[in-house]
């Protein structure tokens, strides 16, 4: 009898443990929003020393959760990676504003977009920005954008949510751009 009162207890303590653990760790399950791209085929265009796209891409908060982004207003825009070998690198740095307005911009439950990526940027030594990080143009890519869980960006313990496109193809042509890509 004994003996078995010392077995449920050992055993209420290493589930107790295994549970206690498991709250005390933290880690909760990433979550992702929805980011997808109008199209699996994206023309970019070379103008001077400078290439043009227009990303067309649908945003949808599925998160079940309030999420925001610091900004000047507003959420910005994705980055846009490329695939180069089996890693995925920013292809450029857009020139953002640094300022911030407060609240933070946030994102109900459900909320969608529609809008499109305006990809512009300069080959490497033409000191005009911003630059190309990538060899070629040609390629693999998808859009990446980073929003916090609550309606605080950046507040501490708050999760990351990613929102990662749907893969797409970019090439450039050998035509000219079109007048409603280029401003």
């Amino acid at each position: 009898m004994k003996r078995q009162a010392i077995r449920f207890k050992l055993v209420a303590f290493g589930i107790g443990l295994l549970f206690g653990c498991q709250t005390f760790n933290g880690s909760r399950a990433p979550l992702h929003a929805s980011l997808v791209t109008d199209s699996t085929e994206v023309t970019a265009y070379h103008r001077g020393s400078g290439y043009v796209a227009t990303i067309g891409f649908t945003f949808t908060n599925n998160t079940g959760r309030t999420i925001s982004r610091a900004g000047c207003g507003g959420p910005g825009w994705p980055g846009l990676e490329k695939k180069v070998n089996t890693r995925w690198i920013s292809a450029y740095h857009p020139v953002v504003l640094a300022c911030r307005t407060y609240p933070d911009f946030s994102w109900q439950p459900g909320a969608q977009i529609r809008d499109a990526l305006r990809f512009v940027a300069y080959e490497r030594g033409h000191n005009t920005y911003p630059q190309i990080n990538v060899d070629s143009i040609d390629g693999t890519y998808r859009l990446r954008w980073s929003f916090t869980e609550g309606r605080e960006a950046g507040a501490k313990g708050a999760r990351n949510i990613e929102a990662i496109s749907n893969e797409f193809y970019m090439k450039l042509s050998s035509s000219s751009a079109p007048a409603s890509i280029t401003r």
